[in-house]
């Protein structure tokens, strides 16, 4: 039987009704418990919850439900987050969690069903008033960022509608001494000097040429950039810039900072933005950036050199960085998938 829009049912083995704030408290429980088990690379408190409760687009007693065991127990939930109603590309991000000790009836498969029907029943919805303003709504993408290799990955391979889109995930190089770092030339032609407060809108333009190919990349704003650059964290001696000397332009870019534990014994370069403009890549210019970094840090007293990743493909970069001597850490993948009229 079809689901109807005032309906919570999930599956038969629960009691399946809609979020309330007064659930709230039993859900971060639940959190704590699954993350227990799971360790999971992004955590979820009773803060965030009941933010994203009273966010103004949210209206969750229509878009998430709790499933609860004979003895009232929240052992499940599924939360839809989807975007303004007024934009004309709409977005749902789904958010799941299911017991350990109740996974084994596919209580998460089922929760995966219900978050991708109830989104596009909300686009069916926004669709149908909006027509009568005589207004269109483009399309909507349904996501859901997840560990990889955890059970909910799994019963998003099963539903499969969503597919993984993008990865993401930290690599680590461990530094010995000043001089444990990589070497890669640059090709003739370029050459590299320091970042600078000089550079810095040249840099900038590089980065959104450099990121214009990938799909749904809007262009950083020159406040944006600034915020970025003039972090305190932010260690422009640390970043490098590579010149194309016969014209001036530049080619690639690397942005690094300092973290510092607490314990202030174990310090680490960060790579936070490493680009390289389209007809420059393929010439070692990425490699050569990330080697003046990793110098930086060990000349600097770094104990480690980290960066995040954000790929389409994880194999072609992690093996850039692994040729390196970083280490990839958890790794977490976007699924995604879009819906037109």
């Amino acid at each position: 039987m079809a689901l109807t829009w005032a309906e919570a049912f999930v599956e038969p083995s629960l009691d399946w009704q809609f979020l309330s704030e007064g659930d709230l408290e039993a859900v971060a429980e639940l959190r704590v418990a699954i993350e227990y088990f799971d360790d999971p690379v992004e955590h979820r408190s009773l803060e965030q919850m009941r933010r994203d409760f009273h966010a103004p687009h949210s209206h969750p007693q229509q878009h998430s439900v709790v499933g609860r065991d004979k003895a009232g127990t929240i052992v499940a939930y599924a939360w839809n987050h989807p975007s303004r109603s007024d934009l004309d590309d709409l977005e749902v991000w789904l958010e799941i969690g299911v017991h350990p000790g109740w996974r084994h009836r596919k209580i998460g498969e089922r929760l995966v069903d219900w978050s991708i029907e109830r989104a596009k029943m909300w686009f069916e919805y926004i669709k149908a008033r909006r027509e009568q303003s005589n207004e269109t709504v483009n399309s909507l993408k349904i996501t859901m960022v997840v560990d990889e290799g955890s059970r909910i990955q799994e019963d998003l391979v099963q539903n499969g509608t969503l597919k993984p889109q993008r990865w993401f995930f930290d690599m680590h190089r461990q530094i010995h001494d000043a001089n444990d770092y990589p070497k890669v030339q640059l090709p003739e032609g370029f050459r590299i000097e320091c970042f600078s407060k000089e550079l810095s809108e040249s840099v900038r333009n590089a980065h959104n040429l450099a990121f214009s190919t990938r799909e749904g990349t809007k262009d950083i704003s020159q406040e944006d950039w600034y915020a970025l650059v003039n972090r305190p964290e932010c260690r422009k001696d640390w970043s490098w810039v590579v010149v194309h000397e016969p014209t001036g332009q530049i080619a690639g870019y690397i942005i690094n900072s300092q973290l510092r534990e607490e314990d202030h014994d174990v310090r680490e370069g960060w790579t936070d933005m490493l680009g390289v403009v389209p007809e420059f890549r393929s010439q070692g210019i990425g490699a050569n950036l990330l080697c003046s970094s990793i110098k930086s840090f060990a000349e600097n007293g770094a104990n480690f050199a980290g960066i995040g990743v954000d790929t389409e493909n994880a194999g072609g970069s992690a093996d850039l960085f692994s040729s390196l001597g970083y280490v990839s850490a958890d790794r977490v993948v976007l699924y995604g998938a879009s819906f037109r009229d």
